[in-house]
């Protein structure tokens, strides 16, 4: 069986590592396909240039706040197309401004998430985007950062 696959779109090397340090953690076992700006994201949900043989993902989970194609134009892209719009998008942002909410939810996010100050904190955000968004998401017997 062929592991969930989940598309990371975040600029910052120190938050896509510890990203997935939280899913080692939580025992979450996906395929992390990582870009880091906006046009890689694009690229890589429509299949072009090096991502032509990209896997699609069950789940995009994704920054606002990048270099040359911002998180706002990858989220209005993906739900104006009819096979994207059906992948789940769930924001991952340090903005905890009500308004970058409702407007990310207006566009079609699916959760808007602000990413927590302390580690346990974001294993604990990881698990319930996971239990939420990844079909059939297979976990390791450990446990969880809420024991």
């Amino acid at each position: 069986m062929q592991a969930c696959s989940l598309l990371h779109v975040e600029d910052e090397d120190s938050s896509a590592c510890l990203f997935r340090t939280a899913l080692d953690y939580a025992g979450i076992t996906v395929s992390v396909y990582r870009v880091s700006d906006g046009e890689q994201a694009l690229a890589f949900l429509y299949r072009v240039g090096p991502y032509v043989t990209a896997r699609r993902p069950e789940l995009v989970v994704l920054d606002l706040n990048m270099p040359r194609v911002d998180g706002w134009t990858v989220l209005l892209k993906t739900r104006a197309n009819d096979d994207l719009q059906k992948i789940p998008v769930v924001v991952l942002s340090t903005s905890s401004r009500s308004e970058d909410e409702t407007r990310a939810l207006s566009l079609g996010a699916r959760r808007y998430v602000v990413k927590p100050p302390d580690f346990y904190g974001l294993v604990r955000e990881v698990e319930s985007i996971c239990a939420d968004f990844v079909p059939n998401v297979s976990r390791a017997s450990r446990a969880s950062a809420s024991d």
